[in-house]
């Protein structure tokens, strides 16, 4: 399949798989849908800001560095950036990779969060459940379904129909109420205020503290061997493919959340379109195909991306000076690598990688596209 063609297959994928007729793309610096402004299909929205003031009959796709929604969403909205701002009278479900998320409205479904702070409004009605991974979680309003996941800190003044939650730090206010049971896994005990109400069985069930363990001297060697192999490759890769790794920098630089976007995208279609082709034969090598796309582009993004975020950090020391692709490679791999070594932060950096990453290689195969259509078009 050439890179023609690969951009054009993941949109008609995508446009296939989502319920909306078509799609609606919006991008800019700021992207603002006014108060007045109906969008009957999808919306993928991405720039520095997104506000959604208008009503939209389909989902909404939203990737910037403040993201802020209200009014209508009558389909599902999937959001990553750092701020999320959502006041919607209704949507169906929400899906927030996010530093900060801030949730009032009703939501018909269920609420996912991957971040740092999840805070839901005294007005916030979510019909089924919430699932959150993060680091804080203040709970209002009512979830009449249950609360699961794993989080640093809980905090419940509002209604919910149950929890069960692992979570370093529980505490359960007065004006609570927990209708059915609260189960609850940590080092320590919750904090329940007395005039909170729970009508099912409270049970908690403590948690050692880790202890780490020595690590046997194999399980390092191979740790340090996989560090080493993928730095060689790594270096290999961009000294075969200089160009187009710094087409991808620029790309970073430019198009910071239009790649997160892209690579959100990408990454939720290629294992669906993989696992729905499974049920034919014909399929079968499509399947195979899309999994081979998928482990490629997880391996490769990290490359890609450790590449132009090395750049960046070399040029806030240095700012007029040319950088080598593989000293930033280099620079950005070491740095990436210690930061997935904090608990809990880890995964959202490995996530943010795979993501940006994917991006990056999308729109630079789409630029090389679009360039080989106008040098076809000169001729």
């Amino acid at each position: 399949m050439n890179n023609t063609k690969i951009i054009f297959v993941i949109f008609i994928i995508l446009a296939w798989i989502i319920p909306a007729k078509s799609l609606v793309i919006k991008s800019g610096t700021d992207v603002v849908i006014r108060a007045d402004e109906v969008i009957d299909d999808d919306l993928i929205a991405m720039g520095r800001s997104v506000k959604i003031e208008g009503t939209v009959n389909g989902d909404v796709f939203a990737f910037a560095q403040e993201v802020t929604i209200e009014n209508i969403v009558n389909g599902s909205i999937y959001t990553g950036c750092a701020q999320v701002n959502i006041n919607t009278k209704n949507c169906r479900s929400l899906w927030a990779f996010c530093g900060s998320l801030n949730a009032d409205g009703n939501i018909e479904n269920n609420l996912l969060f991957f971040g740092g702070h999840l805070k839901t409004g005294n007005t916030n009605l979510i019909k089924k459940d919430i699932i959150a991974f993060g680091g804080e979680i203040k709970l209002n309003g009512e979830v009449q379904g249950k609360v699961k996941g794993n989080m640093g800190k809980f905090n419940l003044s509002g209604k919910i129909g149950g929890a069960d939650i692992q979570a370093d730090k529980v505490n359960i206010e007065s004006g609570a109420m927990v209708m059915e049971n609260l189960i609850i896994k940590g080092n320590k005990e919750p904090v329940i205020d007395p005039n909170a109400k729970i009508l099912g069985k409270t049970e908690y069930k403590k948690i050692e503290a880790k202890t780490h363990k020595p690590k046997t001297g194999a399980t390092g060697f191979f740790k340090t061997l996989f560090f080493i192999s993928k730095l060689i490759i790594g270096i290999i890769l961009i000294a075969l493919f200089k160009l187009y790794i710094k087409k991808t920098n620029k790309i970073l630089k430019d198009s910071t959340w239009k790649s997160l976007g892209f690579g959100f995208l990408t990454i939720i279609v290629i294992p669906v379109v993989s696992v729905i082709t499974l049920a034919t034969i014909i399929g079968i090598p499509i399947a195979i195909f899309g999994v081979f796309v998928f482990l490629t582009l997880a391996y490769v993004s990290g490359i890609v991306f450790a590449t132009g975020f090395g750049e960046w950090v070399i040029k806030l020391i240095k700012k007029d000076t040319t950088i080598s692709p593989i000293l930033s490679f280099i620079v950005g791999f070491i740095i990436i690598t210690l930061v997935c070594l904090i608990p809990y932060l880890g995964f959202f950096v490995r996530l943010a990688v795979l993501f940006f990453g994917t991006g990056m290689i999308v729109l630079l195969v789409h630029k090389l596209r679009r360039g080989a259509i106008i040098a076809l078009e000169e001729k």
